[in-house]
């Protein structure tokens, strides 16, 4: 069927499989209906390298896209890999998308401030992936400065090491915020104005932002465009301007 490797019958996904690595030395498993959904080649991986080598070095925090593993997440199929135009369509300030940090079951995140609370081990405990959830702030030449959302382990800002006067509430449309707040949130600092997400699909209930869900506004991450994302949403535009200079009271001067 194909060169992978040896196809193996799974009874629970009723597909053929088989498990390689990928690029990074990270194990896979590889469906015979994914394939043939997705049977475009991999781009090439210097063509898709939109931050040159020698400029991401210099940007702290970069997260870079992986080309040169597919347009598709191997993982879910969601998570898509989009480029020139399309890409400058979807990286625009206000967007809220989610990517998927793989490893090895077992391995050290490389991720562990996020400490995010949306994950899975799927394929028998062969791969951990962790669900990160961004905000576009700023948009450069082939990539994007985001702040981060995070659950802090389902506990808010009350979870030891959070600083709460820099993060907020972050909740979507249709939700009350002030059900989001855990008690003492507020009184410890957290006194900025929650900011609302409209979502991509309000009949999706993946997409929605979890109660605990929070903005941290002091640190950001350079993302390169060609990573593979899902579609969570926008920022209403009645609450950009305020979510901004929140942003911008970090920005350094």
């Amino acid at each position: 069927m194909a060169s992978g490797g040896n196809w193996v019958w799974s009874t629970v996904y009723k597909d053929y499989y088989y498990d390689t690595v990928n690029a990074y030395g990270q194990p896979v498993r590889v469906f015979a209906q994914q394939l043939a959904a997705n049977p475009a080649p991999a781009p090439d991986s210097t063509q898709e390298r939109v931050v040159p080598n020698n400029v991401r070095v210099t940007i702290p925090s970069f997260i870079a896209g992986t080309p040169e593993t597919g347009w598709v997440e191997g993982l879910d199929s969601t998570y898509q890999m989009r480029n020139g135009l399309e890409a400058r369509r979807f990286f625009v300030v206000g967007k809220v998308f989610s990517m998927l940090h793989s490893e090895p079951a077992g391995g050290q995140s490389a991720f562990d401030e996020f400490d995010e609370a949306y994950s899975f081990v799927r394929f028998g405990e062969m791969v951990y992936s962790t669900i990160r959830r961004f905000i576009v702030v700023e948009v450069r030449q082939g990539f994007v400065y985001a702040l981060a959302i995070s659950t802090y382990s389902n506990r808010g800002t009350l979870k030891p090491g959070c600083i709460p006067y820099e993060h907020t509430v972050v909740f979507s449309s249709g939700t009350d915020y002030r059900h989001c707040y855990f008690p003492g949130e507020y009184e410890r600092g957290m006194t900025k104005q929650p900011i609302e997400v409209e979502p991509a699909h309000r009949s999706d209930p993946n997409l929605l932002m979890k109660r605990e869900s929070r903005i941290r506004f002091s640190k950001q991450f350079a993302i390169e465009m060609n990573v593979k994302v899902k579609d969570l949403g926008h920022v209403r535009s009645e609450y950009m301007s305020t979510f901004l200079n929140y942003y911008r009271e970090y920005i350094p001067r």
